[in-house]
């Protein structure tokens, strides 16, 4: 694709591009009983998360604001305000609550470019100064329709939405990719596991690894010590794929600071979840370090950890299940099994995990591709 030059871009409002409909949805107390309906938790990465509508339920005229079309552009008008999802064919019929807004144009190139346009940093920022927070972050339509749009011409909108789309969809792949991957290793330790489990030697956790718990942040950032990154419970239960690499840049005493090859360990009432770093870190509250005796043996223990999910908060403390002490985890129980097994499940998932990897490292690349294009945008933007 050639440079982007600006000639021929035009300053516009949302409101004059979408010539036909800016607007939001209706209340949950008037949402019609089953269709689809979209809600702000179901736009998000700029992809729909909600289910199509069942094309047998007859749509009400009172509904018709709020009745999607395919090429709308759905905009998350609450919290994370901006987020935006083009709908299709398959969720055509569908409404959206108030806290979704509807952009409509006559021409569908329009609400391709919104879409792009709502992720520059030219856009962000619009979006950062306008929402009120009484709250939540809320996004007004008035204030909505006000905003500032730069505008390529059609031939143009066509080229750089075919390469956001191409990114996005890539992304998805590998996103995909790494995910059935990870489902790999965990069908294989589950089929080892079952067949061969009532031969293994019967031990305990606190025999086979070390164990650490985290403790609370500082009061104030260190400047001595080993250079770590802190990992909060909530960065290990959103690991998905399991890896913790990078986070919150601190200082911490050698002590507390795990070495790549751990694997953290966060609670939940619903199930807990295990995450391997790749990098140093430093748990924090909540957050259970675990490592094996025999670094290789890793990879066992995070499927081991993984197939405990729904088990693991039954011996956290509170109400919440959020916090497993290193005593309880130290005493749990289980069926440990021999070098040979554990030296051939780790040949057969760590290739699995590498290529997992691999499609996670490409997705930062194609970040990084996408970056680009939006800050050329937004600086296009900025000479018109």
């Amino acid at each position: 694709m050639r440079a982007l030059d600006g000639e021929g871009w035009q300053r516009k409002t949302v409101e004059e591009v979408a010539d036909r409909k800016v607007t939001y949805g209706l209340p949950e107390h008037e949402l019609p009983s089953g269709r689809g309906v979209i809600r702000a938790g179901d736009v998000r990465d700029g992809r729909l998360w909600a289910s199509p509508p069942d094309p047998a339920t007859p749509l009400d005229g009172r509904d018709s604001r709020a009745i999607l079309a395919e090429g709308d552009l759905v905009v998350v008008l609450v919290r994370r305000v901006g987020d935006a999802a083009l709908i299709d064919w398959r969720h055509s019929g569908c409404v959206t609550t108030r806290s979704v807004g509807i952009l409509r144009a006559r021409d569908h190139h329009i609400t391709r470019w919104l879409k792009i346009w709502f992720q520059t940093p030219v856009a962000r920022a619009w979006f950062d100064r306008h929402v009120s927070a009484h709250v939540e972050p809320t996004l007004s339509l008035d204030r909505l329709r006000a905003m500032e749009v730069v505008v390529p011409p059609p031939g143009q909108i066509a080229t750089l939405s075919r390469l956001v789309e191409l990114i996005q969809d890539k992304r998805d792949l590998n996103l995909r990719i790494a995910a059935d991957t990870v489902a790999l290793a965990d069908a294989h330790h589950a089929m080892l596991t079952r067949r061969q489990r009532q031969s293994w030697t019967p031990s305990t956790f606190g025999a086979i690894t070390s164990i650490m718990t985290g403790r609370p942040g500082p009061s104030q950032a260190a400047v001595s010590g080993v250079a770590t990154c802190r990992i909060a419970p909530a960065d290990v239960l959103r690991a998905d794929p399991p890896y913790i690499e990078g986070g919150r840049e601190t200082r911490a005493e050698p002590g507390d600071v795990c070495d790549p090859g751990t694997v953290l360990v966060a609670s939940r009432p619903e199930g807990a979840r295990a995450a391997l770093t790749w990098s140093r870190t430093t748990p924090g509250r909540g957050v259970l370090a675990v490592r094996p005796s025999d670094p290789s043996d890793c990879w066992w223990l995070l499927h081991e950890l993984r197939s405990r999910s729904e088990e693991l908060p039954k011996i956290a403390q509170g109400r919440q299940a959020r916090e497993i002490s290193r005593r309880a985890f130290s005493r749990l129980e289980l069926q440990w099994p021999g070098p040979e097994v554990r030296g051939r499940f780790q040949e057969v998932v760590e290739p699995l995990h590498d290529r997992a990897r691999a499609a996670l490292e490409e997705n930062r690349l194609l970040e990084e591709l996408l970056d680009r294009v939006l800050r050329d945008v937004s600086s296009i933007a900025a000479r018109i």
